[in-house]
């Protein structure tokens, strides 16, 4: 009897100190867990996931948010969940940078390739308009565009070989832009050497005319 008195208050003496144990672990701070999440989106942001993945990285943003407010209020076991969850959403958007860098460089060396195909077509315009023996003063403006044009290729040659693809997908439409620009002046510049030639043209024709006027007046 004494056996089965001392075996049952053991058991309850255990109980206790287990509901004890369990309910001063839910009143301390997850401390281990917070830095361990914040550490983390740190890890994430510094590999560069707000340039490459920024959806993940603003998801495990939110549960940092929320995890600071729950700690706030002083809510220990939800922090602690949270804490969990914003860890496994950093190391995930840390994860995810491979991939989506790849696919960044892969989409800004297309773009490159596209713009450097497009230089060649304006420089063969280019040499036509040349060839047409233009006024400097309507070549030189072309010219010097161009050549700020392959400046700016180079410029996101660079950016490439510096990992700074973002940067090259806000650089390509200007120099897309500048294309259409080069182009439009050449064209203004053929029309304006159709009128050059049109009025040299008549210039001959009317100095051919008076010579001939003047030759029919020494007849007479």
């Amino acid at each position: 009897m004494k056996m089965k008195n001392f075996i049952q208050s053991f058991a309850i003496f255990f109980c206790c100190a287990l509901l004890i144990t369990f309910m001063t672990g839910c009143s301390q701070p997850p401390k281990q867990e917070v830095d361990a999440a914040k550490a983390a989106l740190q890890d994430a942001i510094s590999a560069g996931a707000e340039q490459y993945v920024p959806d993940e990285l603003k998801a495990a943003q939110g549960l940092i948010d929320k995890l600071d407010s729950e700690m706030a209020k002083k809510d220990y076991t939800g922090a602690k969940q949270t804490a969990l969850q914003a860890k496994e959403a950093a190391d995930g958007a840390k994860a995810a940078i491979g991939a989506a860098k790849a696919k960044a460089k892969e989409a800004a060396e297309v773009s490159v390739n596209e713009i450097k195909g497009g230089l060649e077509k304006v420089k063969g315009l280019v040499a036509e308009v040349e060839a047409a023996n233009l006024p400097a003063d309507l070549l030189q403006p072309i010219k010097d565009q161009l050549a700020d044009v392959e400046t700016r290729i180079s410029g996101l040659e660079s950016m490439i070989s510096s990992e700074k693809y973002k940067e090259v997908a806000d650089n390509v439409n200007p120099v897309k832009d500048q294309f259409l620009q080069i182009e439009q002046r050449i064209n203004d510049a053929k029309a304006m050497a159709e009128e050059i030639r049109k009025a040299e043209e008549l210039k001959k024709a009317e100095e051919a005319k008076k010579a001939m006027m003047k030759k029919t007046k020494r007849k007479k």
